[in-house]
């Protein structure tokens, strides 16, 4: 092992959601227990939330969201992260105690490395951002693209990848089906407005009434949120009940490759987020919104082999797209395979536990 393993590293998240516990734990198994992780129960605005399977491995402190949840002041973890001797904080500069951690390290003469996204959403940020990183050693980001845009933008910064994953590559295995299985259209991830699942709903039904899909296809919905309310009574006054269907959260693998098996495309109506690799995982293209504010899991979707896009919030356009993956869903269905394996390789807990340990070590 090399030597850092000997040194602590601490870890700074504002929660552990359920998709981080697989890198997470794959880092503990590598660095042991002088690796450890400190967060707290709520993300902001209270949404999304801790696993309450994190606290039987990592440190749980208390968040203190300040100014209207705009700023979080972490409570409880502030001298373990000022100490340890490798330290990796979330890049976001709304969390002022990671501010002082950062200024104080770089005083002390402490490695420091920032994991987040590599730019801000406003001018301002951005000026900030640049007086911030100089405080930091390395910096790991979510995308290629954003890791080119820093190494261009911040020469002196060493600059490493580690793309969001949700699966071990164990799991990246497609899924088998006979083609008169592939009767389904999926949507996996919360229920909220931000994600327009409405407009799903919408395109799935105007596709139906005007013979586009034919009266065996099927919308499940995999996931759990304030909209769900409003889904199942739409879908009781538009007659969908024997074809749309609802399961609430679901994050067993078992549970999820049951619904996978027989999907022809899963859909994001919305922006798209981790349900993406999710879905090539198994060797399940995705149906996505042509123009929203993606997370950076939309750097996966390769138009024409792993993705097909349509005109944001045009449930027309949407309807015609589930018309044309259904006709294809023989050609689509080939290639779940190499769409499984290729996620595997690029898009792993294990190439994203690769990018972690080189940063810290090398």
């Amino acid at each position: 092992m090399n030597d850092t393993n000997k040194k602590s590293i601490a870890l700074q998240q504002p929660i552990i959601a359920d998709y981080r516990m697989g890198i997470f734990m794959l880092l503990r198994e590598h660095w042991g227990p002088k690796f450890e992780i400190y967060a707290g129960d709520a993300d902001f605005f209270g949404s999304p939330s801790s696993t309450p399977a994190a606290w039987g491995h990592f440190k749980r402190v208390r968040n203190i969201y300040l100014f209207k949840n705009q700023f979080l002041w972490q409570y409880g973890s502030f001298m373990a992260l000022l100490s340890a001797e490798v330290t990796i904080l979330n890049a976001n500069m709304r969390m002022l105690s990671n501010t002082v951690i950062l200024v104080l390290r770089k005083l002390m003469g402490r490695r420091t490395i920032l994991w987040g996204h590599a730019t801000g959403k406003n001018q301002l940020a951005a000026i900030i951002r640049q007086v911030y990183l100089r405080s930091c050693n390395r910096f790991i980001t979510y995308t290629e693209r954003q890791a080119a845009f820093m190494r261009r933008r911040y020469p002196w910064l060493r600059v490493w990848v580690a793309a969001n994953s949700c699966v071990s590559s164990t799991d990246c295995t497609p899924v088998n089906a006979e083609l008169n299985e592939l009767d389904t259209f999926l949507y996996v991830g919360r229920l909220i407005e931000a994600k327009k699942v409405r407009l799903l709903l919408e395109g799935f039904a105007l596709a139906k009434n005007n013979g586009l899909l034919p009266e065996t296809a099927r919308l499940v919905f995999v996931g759990d949120g304030p909209e769900r309310e409003f889904l199942e009574n739409n879908v009781k006054e538009s007659g969908l009940e024997n074809v749309v269907e609802f399961t609430g959260h679901l994050s067993g693998v078992d549970q999820l490759r049951f619904y996978y098996r027989t999907s022809i495309f899963s859909i994001s109506p919305g922006y798209v987020g981790l349900s993406a690799t999710q879905s090539f995982s198994f060797g399940i293209p995705m149906l996505i919104a042509k123009d929203e504010f993606h997370s950076p899991e939309i750097e996966a979707c390769r138009n024409g082999f792993n993705s097909l896009f349509f005109e944001s919030d045009n449930a027309a356009s949407l309807a015609g797209e589930l018309s044309v993956c259904w006709q294809n869903r023989e050609v689509w269905s080939e290639r779940r395979e190499e769409i499984s394996k290729w996620t595997g390789e690029h898009y792993s807990y294990e190439v994203m536990r690769d990018a972690f340990i080189n940063a810290v070590e090398h």
